[in-house]
């Protein structure tokens, strides 16, 4: 090496990276105005690098605010209008043996209510849809929320993909909202260390895996079904796709498996 040019890129006084240069061709050393440009080209990226930075946080802040939008349309649309459902079935039930007709027109109303609540339902769960699936892909928009969760959770989370091609859009949507299922357990009840997700195909099969190495729980535990893990939201997925889904869990942690075939 003949000769040699460091210099810096800072962001809020921390060095973020840096470019180095070796060896100028037609000279022996690099000169004052190449050092000058070098560290005007390192200004430039040290800004871009930063504005990346604050789009990705801008990005992640509004994901919370759509959830936490979703999350209060839910309440104030739907468990509401539930709520009304169950007002008005009490009435028509009371009012079966003594007045027919009237409970005939209580039941007209619970049946317009129940088609307005789903038809609520299919909207807000259209706008759960991730944005980033129909474009980028399953192994794509899986990554991103693994790197959002790792800037968020303290544990460490390893993801391996070996994917040779896009299932259809059904089995992404499904097979991903299983993966975002299984890592809120493992990193909400689990008191893990480490989780490790695999995304795979072979075989005209596609298979997920996420393991961690948590405190373990009972999968078949009836009151963890009913208000915590929602295991029985993943196997009505995997089954909406004829997949395969298996949970096992002990002391030395939990692992979910789900092999989708497709075509």
């Amino acid at each position: 090496m003949s000769s040699f040019l460091g210099v810096p890129i800072l962001a809020k006084g921390r060095v973020i990276a840096a470019f180095y240069l070796t060896d100028k061709i037609g000279a022996d050393e690099f000169s004052e105005d190449d050092q000058a440009a070098v560290e005007m080209l390192a200004a430039h990226a040290a800004i871009a690098i930063e504005n990346a930075r604050l789009f990705e946080r801008s990005r992640e802040l509004s994901v919370v605010e759509e959830r936490t939008r979703l999350a209060r349309e839910l309440h104030d649309s739907v468990s509401q209008t539930l709520f009304s459902i169950s007002l008005v079935a009490e009435a028509a039930a009371t009012l079966v043996d003594r007045d027919a007709a009237k409970a005939k027109t209580q039941l007209e109303g619970l049946r317009e209510m129940a088609r307005a609540a789903t038809q609520e339902m299919r909207s807000l769960i259209f706008e759960l849809r991730p944005a980033d699936l129909d474009a980028e892909g399953l192994v794509a928009t899986l990554r991103k929320h693994i790197d959002v969760l790792r800037r968020v959770y303290p544990m460490r989370i390893e993801f391996k993909e070996n994917v040779a091609a896009r299932p259809p859009p059904a089995v992404e949507r499904e097979v991903y909202r299983i993966a975002q299922e299984a890592l809120n357990n493992a990193i909400k009840h689990s008191q893990a260390d480490r989780i490790d997700v695999e995304l795979s195909s072979r075989d005209a099969m596609i298979s997920l895996l996420v393991a961690d190495d948590g405190k373990g729980f009972e999968p078949k535990a009836a009151e963890l079904r009913a208000t915590k893990l929602g295991i029985t939201s993943m196997e009505e997925r995997a089954e909406s796709i004829n997949g395969a889904l298996r949970i096992e869990s002990s002391e030395a942690g939990t692992r979910v498996e789900l092999e989708v075939p497709v075509e």
